[in-house]
């Protein structure tokens, strides 16, 4: 090794017993062997020892420095360390510690950490002490609930060892703990089981079917999807194929498996999807359920999520209501053709009949008794005219009936008086009354209004054989209310008990187009009949 890489007070040590050497060398010449010898040795000696103070020195220097790398590492861990005795008094502290128990270290060494540890679990800390001492040596650990000095909660890890006494020394035995803080552990793990609590209370109280699904195969389903695929038990669903519980072909033709397999697909790719699909009960019934699936995740597995209710009612009214629009529109049909049925005759029986007349009389008119004959000329053209006369009439009456006029000009109430008006003929008397009618109306409703205050009159007219009636509109909480009323003879045992005829039917079904109900009360040779419709008035 060269001289340069040595440390500089042993290098220093060499020059100095270099010198030394010179000195033993320029000894007097008649100085005894013995003495130069002595002189020598007593020289190495002094290097020696110098050499190792040096040395003494350097050890020093560097355990100095050790102890104060330890002593930071120790006062700035981390992680709480803290030396206690059996009794679990602290001794010794670092920095961390005292953080965590919420107080300067001077106030804590000295005193039980056990006065620190929450009241419920203190006697987890007693049994992780009497253990500790009881297994020295052995690494324990322990996780316990702890205040601060102030009452502030929070939880730490405990990992301890107990050192055995050394009787050499007198020094007892001692217990080192460490102390982590698990707190933010602790309040994410509370949290994630009350997320989990949350969502296992949602999934099995849930009105609603809920259902994960791993290829296609049931992992958890709740109380209400048990119940609805009629089974006892989950563990009679749980691990079944999704094809034991739908047929193998739904009502459109397809195999049950492909639509929730496309479904699927499409819930992964866009993360939510829908099907209705059929299925049967116990007792063979179809029985339709909705179905929306989204992907989730479970502890690092893909799995799906599906939410499933029984639409089978909400089918059936749909179906229903489908009827009745189609029912409606046949009536609708009907009604129109009729309609046009009675015109036809009208015209053909009626308006035709006198026109053809008048053509025959005009014809009169030309004949050579009429040029002879002014007495017969004069009779043939009164005839004329008074055949013209009934058809302008019959063509006007034609008109009122298919666009009444007074509606349109005068208003709902002028209408409903000439209804009655017309319809007064001996013995009957008919009255009419409207109370509180708004004046914004739409046509529609108004010409409902007025078709059906005038099927009701007809009806009054041709079957109640009434002295007294009565038609009354009046307007009470969004709703129009239309009453026919008389004292006719009502319906006998012998008849039906409604109206079954073609204007009857018309009139429930303006009745059902516009959203209302119709009421009919009728009591034989008593009082007559009622009928009361009642319509919602449009926002």
């Amino acid at each position: 090794m060269d001289d340069t890489s040595l440390p500089s007070a042993l290098q220093a040590l060499r020059e100095r017993a270099e010198q030394r050497r010179v000195v033993s060398a320029s000894l007097p010449s008649n100085t005894s062997p013995e003495v130069q010898k002595l002189v020598q040795e007593l020289q190495v000696h002094q290097i020696e020892l110098q050499m190792q103070y040096e040395e003494l020195l350097l050890a020093q220097a560097e355990v100095e420095a050790s102890r104060a790398q330890y002593l930071d590492l120790y006062e700035f861990a981390p992680v709480g360390y803290c030396t206690i005795d059996a009794a679990g008094t602290l001794l010794q502290l670092n920095l961390r510690t005292a953080q965590l128990l919420g107080t300067v270290r001077q106030r804590l060494v000295g005193r039980r950490l056990l006065l620190f540890v929450d009241q419920e679990a203190r006697a987890v800390f007693i049994a992780f002490l009497a253990k500790l001492w009881a297994r020295p040596g052995e690494r324990l650990t322990c996780e316990l609930a702890m205040r601060q000095q102030d009452e502030t909660p929070f939880f730490t890890q405990l990992e301890g060892v107990v050192t055995a006494a050394n009787p050499d020394t007198r020094q007892p035995a001692t217990g080192r703990l460490v102390l982590l803080d698990s707190t933010a552990r602790h309040q994410a793990a509370a949290s994630l089981a009350a997320s989990e609590e949350r969502f296992r209370a949602t999934f099995q109280q849930s009105r609603d079917g809920m259902l994960l699904l791993d290829d296609h195969h049931f992992v958890d389903v709740n109380d209400a999807g048990v119940w609805m695929l009629r089974r006892a038990d989950p563990r009679q669903v749980v691990g079944h194929h999704v094809a034991e519980f739908w047929p193998e072909h739904q009502p459109s033709g397809r195999r049950s498996v492909d639509v929730l397999t496309d479904c699927m697909v499409r819930a992964r790719a866009e993360g939510w999807c829908r099907i209705e699909w059929m299925r049967h009960d116990s007792a063979g019934q179809p029985v339709w359920d909705e179905m929306s699936f989204n992907p989730v995740q479970v502890q690092g597995k893909s799995l799906i999520h599906g939410v499933w209710r029984d639409i089978t009612e909400r089918k059936r009214l749909q179906q229903a209501e489908r009827d009745r629009q189609q029912q409606l529109a046949e009536a609708v049909l009907a009604a129109e053709e009729s309609e046009k049925r009675r015109i036809a005759e009208s015209l053909h029986n009626g308006l035709a009949q006198q026109l053809y007349a008048a053509k025959l009389s005009l014809g009169q008119l030309q004949s050579q008794q009429c040029r002879d004959d002014p007495g017969t000329f004069t009779l043939a053209h009164q005839k004329t005219s008074q055949l013209l006369a009934a058809a302008i009439v019959q063509t006007r009456t034609l008109s009122h009936e298919l666009i009444p006029r007074t509606l349109l000009d005068f208003g709902l109430e002028a209408a409903l008086q000439d209804i009655c008006t017309d319809y007064s003929t001996a013995p009957l008397c008919m009255r009419c009354r409207i109370e509180g009618l708004p004046e914004a109306l739409p046509a529609h409703l108004l010409l409902a209004l007025y078709r059906m205050a005038q099927e009701l009159a007809n009806n009054i007219v041709k079957h109640a054989q009434a002295t007294e009636a009565s038609l009354r509109i009046a307007v009470a909480d969004d709703t129009i209310e239309l009453r026919a009323q008389d004292n006719g003879v009502g319906f006998r045992a012998d008849l039906p008990a409604k109206p079954t005829g073609m204007g009857w039917q018309t009139l429930q079904d303006r009745v059902r187009l516009l959203n209302g109900t119709l009421e009919l009360k009728s009591t034989p040779s008593i009082s007559g009949t009622c009928v009361t419709i009642q319509l919602p008035v449009p926002a």
